[in-house]
């Protein structure tokens, strides 16, 4: 339907929607995390939030064929699929947060998470928790919620994972098999929550395949002796994307 087609190309601010989704896929390309954290604030502020986690989403279907084959063969693959079973607890609760909350509330929680994950990285903070499965399950759940409601499948995996003490290549690895696994779960709950549109659907041909394009030049640009520069440079990105998307402009 070009009409459809054509209606997602006049969505106010779809440039905006369309570079973060670029750099969204860079930063997760290189680094194995940031993306939503990048994306969310930026489409939320464009599109709403229903319509933008859709899109994240939609997003990691990308990531199974671009970076998701490499990083299963680096993953504890024990230790991701714990975190996925422990994720169906908290998803279908923070897709029903999304669909009955105020979609305002949700742009201001959105960019709120985003900036304190990030204030919480650039101080290097360091968690106390071992991998125990019990730690597992609760940052498996937790990232289910919070996911399911924003978008933002990340934060908690990210400050477990790269507080831990695992190599920049298997924490990497498995962050990035985790979270693209987990949007993957995303889209049938949003499905049963009756949250997809077919609005953002055409929307997802237009910013998939970019972020998909940005996921495959970051990760032909990973190298493991650089990971505190692609750390730096993905924490510089989500900082851009808060400060651009929070609801006073």
């Amino acid at each position: 339907m070009p009409e459809a087609l054509a209606a997602a190309l006049a969505v106010p601010g779809i440039v905006w929607v369309l570079a973060a989704a670029g750099a969204a896929g860079l930063a997760y390309g290189f680094a194995g995390f940031g993306a939503a954290l990048i994306f969310m604030p930026v489409a939320a502020a464009r599109v709403g939030p229903v319509e933008a986690v859709t899109l994240e989403a939609c997003m990691g279907l990308a990531s199974v064929v671009t970076v998701l084959p490499r990083a299963l063969k680096l993953a504890d693959t024990r230790d991701t699929g714990l975190l996925l079973v422990a994720s169906l607890i908290g998803l279908p609760l923070g897709v029903w947060l999304l669909k009955v909350a105020d979609p305002e509330v949700m742009r201001w929680g959105i960019c709120a998470v985003a900036a304190l994950t990030l204030c919480a990285l650039v101080a290097g903070w360091r968690r106390k928790t071992s991998d125990t499965p019990r730690a597992l399950i609760g940052v498996g759940a937790a990232s289910g919620a919070l996911g399911g409601a924003t978008g933002l499948t990340g934060p908690v995996m990210i400050l477990f994972k790269l507080s831990g003490q695992g190599s920049a290549v298997e924490v990497r690895a498995s962050t990035i098999s985790f979270l693209t696994l987990l949007s993957m779960l995303l889209l049938p709950m949003l499905w049963l929550q009756g949250l997809i549109r077919v609005e953002a659907l055409w929307l997802a041909l237009l910013v998939v395949p970019v972020y998909a394009l940005g996921a495959l030049c970051g990760q032909a640009l990973f190298r493991p002796e650089m990971e505190r520069l692609y750390r730096r440079v993905a924490y510089g990105l989500i900082g851009l994307a808060v400060a651009m998307s929070l609801p006073l402009w």
